[in-house]
């Protein structure tokens, strides 16, 4: 199966922003999901099916949001507007 093309794909709305969701599986047979938080910024999870990647994925997309955006506050960056990342 091509990395490149997701066998999944969903939206996530956290905190008023759309992110999107794909599921790929590896040439090794693991699942993993996959968003764009930012220019170079991703975050992956894995799971050993399509589903249990992508509820992975959800319950931590949020903390991992929130992480960076602590992050940005606390080094001064401007915030990014709210909107739909993919």
């Amino acid at each position: 199966m091509d990395e490149e093309t997701p066998l999944h794909s969903s939206d996530l709305e956290v905190n008023g922003e759309v992110f999107n969701i794909r599921v790929f599986c590896s040439t090794t047979g693991h699942f993993f999901a996959k968003t764009c938080l930012g220019e170079g910024d991703f975050i992956i999870t894995d799971g050993p099916s399509i589903p249990e990647a992508l509820k992975k994925h959800e319950d931590l997309l949020p903390l991992a949001i929130g992480t960076r955006e602590l992050t940005q506050s606390y080094l001064g960056y401007p915030r990014k507007p709210k909107g739909r990342r993919l």
